[in-house]
Order: C-alpha cells, then sequence, then structure tokens
C-alpha cells in the first residue's frame, strides 16, 4: 500500500494506541538519544478510529524497540515507511 506522505528515505512507523502515548514513547527515545517524530499514522495501517505512530530512521529500528520494551512501552505494530511510499509491516 502507498501512503501519501513518503518521504525521500525510508523510515520506521511504530504504531501507538493514542496520542499521549506515542508523545510519552518519543520522549522515552529521546532520553536514550533517538530521535523520534509523533504523527498521526496512515489511515491505511488504523484498525479502529485514529491512531498516531512514532517515526524512527530506518537505522535506529532495533535501538528503538529496545529503548521503548526497557521503558514499559509495547508497540502494537511496526511498519517500514519506504522512499516511495510504500508501507510494509514488519515483524519485530
Amino acid at each position: 500500500m502507498a501512503y501519501k506522505g513518503g518521504c525521500g528515505m525510508p523510515y520506521y512507523l511504530i504504531m501507538c494506541r493514542s496520542l499521549t502515548y506515542a508523545q510519552r514513547a518519543a520522549r522515552a527515545l529521546e532520553r536514550d538519544g533517538i530521535s523520534g517524530i509523533v504523527t498521526k499514522a496512515p489511515q491505511g495501517v488504523v484498525q479502529e478510529g485514529c491512531a498516531y505512530c512514532v517515526k524512527v530512521s530506518e537505522r535506529r529500528l532495533a535501538d528503538s524497540l529496545t529503548a521503548l520494551n526497557g521503558g514499559g512501552f509495547e508497540p502494537s505494530r511496526v511498519f517500514l515507511l519506504g522512499a516511495g511510499g510504500d508501507l510494509q509491516e514488519v515483524a519485530r
């Protein structure tokens, strides 16, 4: 599936259950020196209602998941946002 908000570089979208959860997750990443941007989740990946995600660079996914798990955060799903805007769910 393609996402109109695609960018030039691949990124991972770490799905969160709410805006507050996404903001807390981004702060947890920041404490570990990882940049994460809170954004609305693409419509095609939202199972119900609206959702938010934290966008992290492709090279920081493993560090991000480790930091989030250490902070008590459990992302529901993770998607790779390709350079062309293609979205693909990835195993965690």
